[in-house]
């Protein structure tokens, strides 16, 4: 996997050629491209349609499965980190993903699904060293993946690297990363989102009172967005669900602005530039918002699971196996045969 890194000054001459680009396809979730995942050692889900081999074969759940090379699959990165993005010296543990969402699109009958992934699930994730040098794999938080790197590229392809060996090796062919400071700039640039708080933040942000609507300020955003502790029953699947509203209802007025301003991209890319970590050229951002916007949503599928308190205090969200199989065999792979 390789990634550029570009200047502040080809960030802007980059995003100002995205004109065209549907802003349905960057709220909900895109981009990182892996050359290949491993299970049992095998590669599986890479290279073209013509290379399909039995080595290709996974079990999941008791049935035999093949990728399904209809698929395109992109990663949403949502990361607990403020500023300007910049790489770090050292591991220190901070950076972790607070918002993971799997776009996946079918090319052969045009649909697509959402598939978020708690952040408190537990699964592999590869500890690195300072200068990236892999050091082990532990079973912790996968939001934990983007904390071990350089808060740049390194820890979105470990993110990426986690969620597909989390699903039996899929191929991820794209990412996007954004941190916490990018949520006040989506807010500003709706102009405030309307949202109804059905959860208590007296602790957060007492201005949000439980049962109102509410246009959100910037501000208020940040906390209806990212806050968790303080907020309803402290729970990431309460955030999840705010989040979800959220971004819904931010899509709709996006939308609406590029309706009625097509420079309005503009403006999104160039505000956010700073903000954020891709590996999609322009191009390749191009052909994947047309697919979203040429396809049928078919909503949103999740991972059932039990949410408990770990050893240390953490949450710590466990998958229910049948459900991740059954999600897996879904969306990324074709069965054939027991």
């Amino acid at each position: 996997m390789t990634g550029k890194q570009h200047s502040r000054e080809e960030k802007r001459k980059l995003y100002q050629k995205l004109v065209g680009i549907g802003v349905l396809f960057l709220l909900i979730c895109v981009i990182a491209i892996v050359a290949g995942r491993f299970v049992d050692g095998r590669k599986i889900n890479s290279g073209s349609k013509e290379e399909k081999a039995e080595s290709d074969t996974v079990m999941i759940g008791g049935v035999k499965c093949k990728p399904n090379w209809d698929i395109r699959t992109y990663l949403f990165i949502g990361e607990d980190s403020r500023g300007i993005k910049g790489e770090k010296t050292e591991n220190d543990g901070t950076g972790q993903s607070d918002v993971l969402e799997l776009l996946v699109i079918d090319t052969k009958n045009h649909t697509y699904y959402k598939l978020p992934i708690n952040r408190d699930t537990i699964t592999d994730v590869k500890s690195l060293d300072d200068d990236g040098t892999y050091l082990a794999t532990t079973k912790i938080q996968i939001a934990l993946a983007h904390a071990n790197g350089d808060g740049m590229e390194t820890s979105c392809e470990n993110t990426v690297d986690a969620v597909s060996n989390m699903l039996y090796g899929i191929r991820i062919d794209g990412y996007m990363c954004l941190n916490i400071d990018s949520i006040k700039i989506l807010n500003h640039l709706a102009g405030g989102v309307p949202v109804v708080i059905e959860d208590d933040f007296s602790q957060s942000d007492p201005s949000l009172k439980r049962g109102e609507t509410v246009t959100l300020t910037d501000e208020q955003a940040l906390h209806y967005v990212h806050d968790r502790m303080n907020v309803g029953d402290g729970t990431n699947e309460c955030r999840m669900r705010r989040q979800k509203e959220y971004v819904g209802a931010l899509t709709q007025i996006f939308k609406q602005k590029m309706k009625e301003n097509s420079g309005f991209i503009n403006t999104f890319y160039n505000s956010l530039s700073d903000y954020m970590v891709t590996d999609m050229s322009v191009g390749e951002m191009g052909n994947v918002s047309n697919l979203v916007l040429e396809s049928k949503d078919q909503g949103e599928v999740s991972i059932e699971g039990t949410n408990a308190i770990g050893e240390y205090g953490y949450n710590e969200f466990t998958m229910n196996e049948d459900s991740r199989d059954a999600i897996a065999r879904k969306l990324f792979f074709k069965e054939v045969g027991k």
